[in-house]
């Protein structure tokens, strides 16, 4: 089966406690018992980029997912939210197992802007599009990636892209025993043509004014530390030199 949002084939190496969940804007591969995605995977068109800053921003679960399965979204003393209350967004905290993160430090794997212009935006406020993510990094250098990658689209007319948490775990995703929860250390971006593209890994303490251009690294570390084979569909390895037509320049 093919889909779209993928480059060749999606991502593999999964676990078997894993749901594959396709949207119109992007596919996610979804721990069951978190409700929260290991990736997403999405393409950026010249023509979905839109402006976001006036678009509603509450969190939904996922109707793709069975109704007994997936995140819990909570309010402060802990009872479930059946109806999310945009004016109680201050005081939402939100669960994943028995880790509580607030409100503020979570971001969407895929952008809105990137999507801003299509019918479809708001599937991106479900919680399979969600990532506990701090908010310096989530408005810094990750935001102006994301900036970087709508220019590129504009112009190149199609960008694919993966991104997901990376974890501090000994095993990789394939072999993770059920039952994991807990904070991101990093996380990674892959942003790709047929014939090129640029990797990224951006430390979770990373500050508000760093570069995301400084956090460039390369597909295969990406795959050793996440246990994904990225883009299993490819018959040749792409050049890593999309990162310039991102603004940042050689070494």
């Amino acid at each position: 089966v093919h889909i779209a949002h993928c480059m060749a084939d999606c991502p593999s190496g999964a676990p078997p406690n894993h749901e594959t969940v396709v949207h119109h804007l992007y596919v996610a591969s979804v721990n069951l018992e978190t409700g929260l995605p290991d990736w997403v995977a999405y393409r950026v068109l010249r023509d979905s980029i839109g402006v976001a800053s006036l678009l509603p921003r509450v969190w939904q679960p996922d109707q793709l997912l069975p109704e007994n399965m997936g995140m819990d979204l909570r309010d402060s003393q802990g009872s479930r939210v059946t109806q999310v209350d945009p004016s109680a967004q201050s005081d939402r905290s939100y669960r994943i197992n028995e880790y509580v993160f607030e409100s503020k430090d979570r971001g969407r794997l895929t952008p809105m802007s990137s999507f801003a212009a299509t019918p479809y935006w708001e599937e991106l406020n479900n919680t399979t599009n969600m990532a506990p993510m701090p908010g310096q990094l989530r408005t810094g250098s990750w935001a102006r990636l994301e900036q970087a990658i709508n220019e590129l689209a504009a112009t190149q007319g199609e960008l694919y892209v993966i991104s997901g948490p990376l974890y501090e775990i000994s095993e990789p995703l394939g072999l993770r025993s059920t039952g994991f929860s807990g904070q991101p250390s990093a996380y990674f971006k892959v942003v790709a043509t047929q014939k090129r593209h640029a990797a990224f890994i951006f430390d979770s303490e990373l500050g508000l004014s760093e570069r995301y251009c400084s956090q460039q690294n390369t597909l295969q570390r990406i795959e050793e530390l996440s246990g994904l084979k990225l883009f299993p569909g490819l018959q040749q390895t792409n050049r890593q030199d999309l990162a310039i037509e991102l603004r940042c320049s050689g070494n």
